[in-house]
């Protein structure tokens, strides 16, 4: 599932955060915060408490003395608790009939390296298997008489483990917990299980588009790597994995300045007894801090941890500021009932707290859905996608506005569907609506729609949208696992809380000016373009045609002269070296056939698109006619 964070959309609608990872793939971060790097003052924290309290008898060896240090924000509703070794404990004892608890692990896809990709995906399938103190009888057996709900998902950005019981059992639930993140046993077995099972994962991924399209949308949008990593564990990763690659992986990242342990509904004071009995406080850091003294009782420390994200650390973590590069994938499906289609655009993430909301009231304001819907209040049913698209192209089977937000970026924009023989005009469609919104209030975007009485985001389209997302925030707050992970997530992510009192102030502080330039900026990005289904209208727009005896495209290109035909063919060849990726080509005086098709894949890809287009570029300086 992805880290829920700052996941807007529908995403927001399902589980309360405002913006990317569910199961489908989409990541996440807390909504309407910062990376925290200013004073802990600023961000509402008073000095409460330093303790060291005496170890307890348990079976897990501790050390002698453990310090600590806990504040409260300034509502007094968040307590947070830091060790010296970076592990970081908060609650909030909101009343309940049951209580919740997670652990949040900053690890993820987008952390990972050719030789560990898809590894969070396996942590996350062996959870709640063999470990120090389980046997994946015992903790399955321990689990059902629970009666409750655990779980665990791994994101972009973030390995979580939940569970919701009743108070009674909060115990046994953080011993579960802590066996599983702590002292997991890879076993053989459980390897192979894994390599047998998870191809069937992956075949069912790929069968539904909603899961699978928006994973290949990361990997166009960040070919670089990072958000552009695969979530899911790829086959030839799969076969490589062992246990001693898995347990490396898990001693990497698995460092107490990386873990949170959150709870709802928990005393916090029991959730640190029961942290520090199940060997949390006794996990060594990446990098030792410096032992607390009578200097430190200031809680310098415990300050710095909040501030960094954990202790200071010299662990092995590469490289991972995300690096948006736009671009296209095409998969060929001519006997799909449907093309789906998706255009996106960078846009910004928790670290641009003000863009973050507005793209999360853009998101509202564009809304969309499917053709078919039973209305009624809050579906969007006024919404632009609603009203100028699904409204007037009975062709259009569904039109959505998606955002998935990650810490240091977002990606922005609309999937649709129609029947075959409409996608050359669906992109239009949809690349209009967010020209629309981007242009001046009372003029006309470069697409003219005779039925489009105004253009930019008016007054009242934005209150509306500002209406509803409040509305959805607050609705999915009343979850305890929302609660949950976006106490959890937001403390991992900016050392901070951001009440939902202050989530609203900021959304109604979102002006229609702030919808425009929001949405110019997304344009003044790269485009990501993906389509799956019946793509010959999109070849035949520009030209080009699939071959039938073939998975092939082809165009002729025919010129003045000879010289203008070999000019071409010369920046065709350049482009195509660049590209390591070269066209077949049939050359008589004037006249140049191009055939365009992927070997490595023995069909087409995104390669052939991308060359295509430089192609047309290129023909449009000496081609007299086509």
């Amino acid at each position: 599932m992805l880290c829920r964070a700052a996941r807007i959309g529908r995403h927001a609608q399902r589980t309360g955060s405002l913006g990317g990872l569910s199961a489908d793939g989409q990541s996440v971060a807390c909504f309407g915060f910062k990376n925290a790097t200013n004073s802990q003052r600023a961000a509402g924290y008073r000095f409460k408490s330093t303790v060291t309290p005496a170890a307890k008898d348990t079976s897990i060896p501790l050390n002698s003395k453990t310090q600590y240090t806990t504040e409260a924000s300034a509502d007094g509703k968040t307590l947070v608790t830091a060790f010296p070794n970076g592990l970081r404990i908060t609650s909030e004892a909101n009343p309940g009939h049951f209580a919740a608890v997670g652990v949040y692990v900053d690890a993820g896809s987008r952390y990972e390296d050719g030789s560990t990709s898809g590894y969070a995906h396996l942590m996350d399938r062996l959870a709640f298997r063999n470990s120090e103190r389980f046997t994946s009888a015992e903790a399955m057996a321990a689990i059902e008489k629970l009666g409750g709900s655990i779980m665990s998902s791994s994101s972009r950005e973030c390995i979580m483990y939940q569970a919701a019981v009743f108070p009674q059992d909060v115990p046994t639930a953080v011993k579960l917990l802590a066996d599983t993140t702590l002292r997991p046993k890879f076993l053989p077995e459980d390897v192979g299980e894994l390599q047998a099972t998870v191809p069937w994962e992956l075949q069912d991924v790929e069968s539904k588009a909603d899961m699978f399209l928006p994973e290949k949308l990361h990997e166009a949008a960040f070919r670089s790597g990072t958000l552009g990593n695969p979530l899911l564990c790829p086959i030839g990763q799969l076969h490589r994995a062992t246990v001693d690659s898995l347990a490396e992986y898990h001693e990497r990242w698995y460092r107490p300045e990386r873990i949170v342990v959150a709870a709802i509904g928990v005393d916090h004071q029991q959730l640190i007894n029961l942290c520090i009995d199940n060997g949390f406080a006794d996990l060594a850091p990446s990098h030792p801090a410096p032992a607390a003294d009578q200097s430190d009782s200031n809680g310098s420390w415990f300050r710095k941890i909040l501030a960094t994200g954990g202790a200071n650390s010299r662990i092995a973590v590469p490289s991972c500021k995300s690096v948006y590069t736009g671009g296209t994938w095409f998969d060929s499906k001519p006997d799909v009932d449907f093309t789906q289609v998706y255009l996106g655009f960078k846009s910004a993430g928790i670290d641009n707290e003000h863009g973050l909301y507005v793209y999360a009231v853009l998101q509202m304001l564009l809304g969309g859905g499917g053709s078919f819907s039973a209305g009624g209040p809050g579906k969007g049913m006024y919404s632009r996608l609603y009203t100028r698209v699904l409204n007037q192209h009975a062709w259009i089977e569904s039109c959505v506005a998606f955002h998935h937000c990650y810490t240091d970026a977002g990606l922005f924009g609309i999937s649709a569907s129609c029947r075959p023989r409409n996608e050359h005009a669906l992109f239009d469609v949809i690349a209009t609506e967010i020209e629309a919104v981007a242009a001046t209030s009372g003029k006309r975007s470069s697409f003219r729609r005779p039925y489009a009485s105004q253009e930019g985001a008016s007054l009242f389209e934005v209150k509306r949208a500002k209406n509803q997302l409040k509305s959805n925030l607050l609705m999915n707050l009343e979850s305890r696992m929302v609660q949950l992970e976006d106490l959890g997530r937001q403390i991992q992510v900016s050392g901070r809380k951001v009440p939902a009192e202050a989530m609203i102030q900021h959304i109604e502080a979102i002006t229609p000016e702030d919808i425009r330039k929001g949405a110019a900026e997304l344009l003044a990005s790269p485009a990501t373009v993906l389509a799956q289904g019946c793509l010959a209208p999109l070849l035949q727009d520009g030209g080009w045609k699939l071959q039938s005896e073939r998975d092939a495209i082809h165009k002729s290109f025919s010129f003045a002269n000879f010289n203008c035909a070999f000019a071409f063919m010369t920046a065709v060849a350049l482009q195509a070296e660049k590209m390591d990726h070269h066209p077949e080509w049939f050359n008589v005086y004037n006249r140049v056939d191009i055939t365009l098709s992927t070997h490595d894949c023995q069909g087409l890809s995104s390669r052939d698109i991308d060359l295509a287009t430089h192609i047309d570029e290129a023909a449009g300086k000496y081609i007299s006619q086509n």
